[in-house]
């Protein structure tokens, strides 16, 4: 019989789920006094799920967690640009505070900066406007580290060569939908570890002989999966992720117990 491998689990964050009223009502009365609103309940309730499964790298928030970042921001009216932009990060510290009392060295998922949606009514240059986002992007991330958030994954529709280039490092992880040849390559331009799906293991093959890939991330892998992506690297090497569209506490059980195989 062969030896049975587990791989360690990580998430990329969750959608979030319509709340139970009446969980929602024994919820708030349970934080009576404290500060908190629907955004705090949807990182809990988004996060508990992976403390209860036994994800290995849970990731609270996730798409949804735009409206608290747009909040955040400060010379942004709805989704206009209307002078420069910074941060008042006060709701995001106590995010950040609520979630760290939960788990430690915890990451948060946010959409990218170019998912949320921004016109420019004030900057009229892409460049500078684009400058000015970024740096606010830092600005915020930077609070929620110091508040005891270890890291933020960036959730974008495709690569974006200047955001890697401002934002991407140790602490910064980018998980893109487009798996394409372009947008891989340009992922790995600027970090060494790829979120791909199965279907995305053979532009990886092909990639690996231009770019240092220290570890894989599969997303929703099964079983087939995993012995081919263990032909690219060793065990040791490759991480079983997801990201959570619905029904996260059968998701994330799932997600754990499909991580390992006997080979």
């Amino acid at each position: 019989m062969g030896k049975r491998i587990t791989f360690p689990t990580r998430s990329f964050g969750s959608d979030a789920q319509d709340p139970d009223p009446a969980a929602l009502a024994e919820w708030v009365g349970a934080r009576r006094g404290q500060a908190a609103d629907l955004i705090t309940y949807q990182l809990e309730q988004g996060l508990i799920p992976q403390l209860d499964s036994g994800v290995t790298l849970p990731c609270a928030g996730g798409r949804w967690y735009r409206e608290r970042w747009l909040g955040a921001l400060t010379g942004v009216e709805g989704t206009d640009i209307t002078g420069e932009m910074g941060c008042d990060p006060r709701h995001l510290i106590q995010d950040a505070d609520d979630m760290a009392r939960m788990q430690k060295n915890l990451w948060l998922a946010v959409p990218s900066s170019g998912e949320l949606g921004l016109t420019d009514r004030y900057f009229h240059d892409p460049e500078e406007a684009a400058h000015s986002l970024l740096s606010a992007y830092q600005e915020m991330m930077r609070a929620m580290r110091d508040a005891g958030i270890a890291g933020h994954v960036l959730l974008c529709e495709r690569s974006d060569g200047e955001e890697l280039e401002t934002l991407a490092g140790r602490r910064v992880f980018f998980f893109t939908r487009d798996q394409t040849k372009k947008s891989l390559t340009l992922l790995l331009e600027h970090q060494s570890v790829v979120a791909v799906r199965p279907s995305g293991l053979g532009l990886i093959a092909d990639l690996m002989g231009e770019y240092e890939i220290q570890k894989i991330v599969l997303i929703d892998a099964g079983q087939e999966d995993l012995m081919r992506a263990l032909e690219l690297k060793d065990p040791d090497n490759l991480i079983c992720g997801g990201y959570c569209p619905d029904s996260c506490g059968v998701y994330w059980k799932s997600v754990v117990e499909n991580a390992s195989l006997i080979r």
